[in-house]
Order: C-alpha cells, then structure tokens, then sequence
C-alpha cells in the first residue's frame, strides 16, 4: 500500500490506518521494513529517506500532535516557527508546543463559584501551555477540516520562543519573519501585551526595537546582538561604492570606518572562486579606508575576542 494516500502532511494516525485496514500488526511490521516511523503514541509518517531527523522530524511530530490535540489547542512556540518554515536558534527539537484554547475556568454546579483548574499538560515530547487571555485565532479552531492543524498567529509563536530561549531565540525567527513579511514589529510589540507578567517577557520586549529584516541570516541576527550587546551601534547592509562597484557588508560600525562581515559556510559554498571574489572584494574596501572585522559562528559565544577585535579595528581607522 501507498502509505503517502492515507497520509496528510506526511502524518497517520492508527485511527486513519485502521480505515483502510491496517491494525497495529501491520503497523509495526511496516515500521520494521523502514516504510513509516513512529513519531509518538498513535501517530506515525511516512519514512521517504533512510533517517528522519533534526527539524525535519519535529516538524512532522508537531502536525502529528497538532491533529491529535485540535481543536482544544494550537501549534505555539518554536513548534509553530518551524512548521512556517522559519529559522529557529536554541530550540529544544525533542519537545513539541502547544497552546491550548479551552478556557481552564469550570463552574461549580452546588455553589456557582468560578473555579481555575491547571490546564498545561507535559509528558514526554510534549507541552501543552495554558491558555493565552486574549488570543485570537484566525479561523476559528472550532471545527477544524480533517487533518487540519491549528496555529497560534506567528507574531505571538515568536514572543513564546523568546520566552523559552531568551532575546536570541526570538530575535533569529523575527528578523527571518520581518524580512519575509509574515509579520512586522508592530506587530509583535502589539501581541507582546498579551505576555504582561509572563517571566522572560522583559529582555524580549528589550530586544523589539531590534527586530531589522535587513539581517539576512541567524548568523547575521546573532552577530547584531552580539555587537550592540557589547555597546557598539551597527548599520545593517550599508550601500557602498568602492572603485566603481557596489558593496553590501554586513555591517557598519556606526559613525566609523569599520565594517564588520559575518562569514556563514554557505557563503563559500563555490569553492575557490568564491573564496577569490571575497578576496577581491576585501582588498578593494581596505584600498579605500575600510577596516574589516571577519567573525565565525565560533566568534559568537566568545563576546571577549569580538570586543577586542572591534576596538582594534576602531584605533586602525581612527
């Protein structure tokens, strides 16, 4: 059997399997000859390569619970991210979120009180966080279509990871969001009033005014947060004209004459003449009065060397 014909988004449950004939014998003889994997209890997708893993395998485990839990809550957090296939930093892939929007208050039937029960629910490979006062949902999750997944708005998935993994893991999807136009700043400062009182909310809500689409990878992200970090005002993706020709670094130390390049493997990823063309490039901005700092994914958890690297340059070109 085509297992992709009983699959939506690469995901089955056992329910689905069973409609077409398929009972838990099958199921594990199919997981044994590698043609699906067991994603968590109940759910499985459809192995299509050797090995299934890294984000890849949170994704198709988010639309799994996803299914499972709808429509009593919503995909949230990075979850949330990497199913709109924005870049994370930090993210626990072992863990799916959720949000749930059934609303934890019950009545008493004796009394009429309003009591509050605890509505987050964890186990392993799963969270499912209580409810966000004044979340709204576009459709409504009433009556998902079959197979549908609910979503939280991505504006407020972002404020979610920030909280968990702290102004890095917000600002790396944000920049990527913005740059897009999935969401603007306004946004997420708007939705980041529904988190007042939220523990993490405060560097988050710091590191809005950070939020710049100009930043074109999570290297990028990091390496602004970085140097404003270390008190260094950045200009992202300066225009220069250097020997007739039109430069882009990554960035400028503001009100200086020292830019500062992040160097990300992809960059190279044409071998010799790319790393040539960079030469070439570099060269022609140091002719012209320009200090160059180089920083690699390394340099990013050793904030000390960056700073001594970028006063160095700063004394050259003063």
């Amino acid at each position: 059997m085509d297992l992709s014909q009983i699959a939506q988004g690469g995901v089955f449950s056992t329910a689905d399997a069973a409609r077409v004939g398929l009972d838990s014998n099958a199921l594990r003889r199919l997981v044994r000859e590698g043609r699906c994997l067991r994603l968590t209890r109940g759910w499985f997708a459809v192995q299509d390569v050797d090995v299934i893993a890294g984000e890849r395998l949170h994704v198709l485990t988010s639309r799994a619970l996803g299914r499972q839990y709808a429509p009593r809550a919503a995909v949230s957090h990075h979850s949330r991210l990497l199913l709109g296939g924005l870049p994370t930093y930090a993210a626990d892939l072992a863990t799916v979120h959720l949000t749930s929007v059934v609303d934890p208050r019950r009545v008493d039937g004796d009394s009429g009180a309003v009591q509050r029960r605890n509505a987050t629910v964890r186990r392993p490979g799963v969270v499912v966080h209580e409810p966000l006062r004044g979340l709204r949902l576009a459709p409504s999750p009433a009556r998902p279509a079959a197979g549908r997944v609910c979503v939280v708005p991505v504006a407020v998935a972002l404020v979610q990871a920030g909280l968990l993994g702290g102004p890095e893991a917000f600002l790396v999807p944000a920049d990527a969001a913005a740059r897009s136009g999935v969401t603007t700043r306004e946004e997420v400062a708007e939705v980041s009033t529904l988190f007042r009182g939220h523990t993490g909310i405060g560097p988050v809500r710091a590191a809005l005014p950070w939020v710049d689409g100009r930043h074109e990878s999570p290297g990028e992200t990091r390496s602004a947060h970085l140097l404003r970090s270390l008190g260094f005002e950045v200009e992202p993706q300066v225009e220069l004209v250097v020997e007739r020709r039109r430069y882009r670094p990554d960035f400028r130390i503001r009100g200086t004459r020292v830019l500062v390049e992040f160097d990300g493997a992809v960059k190279y990823a044409g071998g010799g003449e790319s790393l040539f063309a960079e030469k070439q490039r570099e060269d022609a901005l140091r002719r012209a009065g320009w200090v160059v700092v180089r920083l690699v994914w390394a340099d990013l958890s050793r904030p000390h060397v960056v700073l001594a690297r970028v006063r160095a340059a700063l004394a050259i070109a003063a």
